[in-house]
């Protein structure tokens, strides 16, 4: 996943508060550029960023931007919610084990309601490493509920969430959940590597400015 600035730019101040965005990548792409450039764009514009991080995502991630060069001391005063794992990376708010998807939902409203609340702008989210919670789901019921749970918090004004989702192990783990979440999503951003070339394609959107653009990064 490869990030021109001005190209990202442009689609992240099209997205709207309250959205619940995914940005679908294969395991050959780089997603920790995503992240870098989202929450270098978020502070740019004065916006809080809450990261919520599933399984220590975030420290791979910031291993990686270490290893390309990426100032990483963007993510010092990042507020993290981890959930499962054990790697500290940012300002932990709050901790949840992983457990049955009603007891994480419960415990992680108790640490961000209040932190949406108390802000005075909207928070941008991004969320790493979910599909690893799929794939430990035992059960239908259980991938459900992880599902709902994300269905719960769409239109929130108080947040954009963008769900980082690395589709060839959900696709191999749990394929009947990626339509899921790409329905309830707003914008399903999907991007692919072509030899040395990243292909980026806004497969959804509820903006008119962003629905079916494709861009070759």
């Amino acid at each position: 996943m490869i990030c021109s600035n001005s190209i990202m730019s442009h689609i992240w101040n099209n997205i709207k508060a309250g959205e619940t965005v995914l940005v679908e990548y294969d395991s050959h792409g780089v997603p920790y550029l995503g992240v870098y450039h989202i929450i270098r764009w978020a502070k740019e514009k004065g916006y809080p960023v809450l990261v919520d991080d599933f399984l220590d995502t975030l420290y791979l991630y910031k291993t990686q931007m270490e290893l390309a060069d990426l100032d990483v001391s963007i993510l010092e005063n990042v507020d993290v919610i981890k959930i499962g794992g054990r790697l500290e990376v940012g300002n932990i708010l709050g901790r949840i084990e992983v457990k049955e998807a009603t007891v994480q939902e419960r415990q992680y409203k108790e640490i961000a309601e209040p932190y949406f609340k108390e802000k005075e702008r909207v928070v941008i989210n991004p969320v790493l490493g979910i599909e690893k919670i799929f794939t430990i789901a035992e059960t239908k019921r259980e991938t459900l509920a992880t599902a709902n749970t994300i269905l719960s918090w769409v239109g929130h004004k108080e947040r954009i969430a963008i769900y980082f989702i690395n589709i060839d192990v959900l696709g191999k783990s749990k394929p009947y959940v990626l339509p899921l979440i790409e329905e309830l999503a707003t914008t399903v951003i999907r991007v692919v590597k072509e030899g040395k070339h990243y292909n980026l394609s806004i497969l959804k959107s509820i903006s008119k400015e962003l629905d079916g653009i494709k861009i070759k990064l």
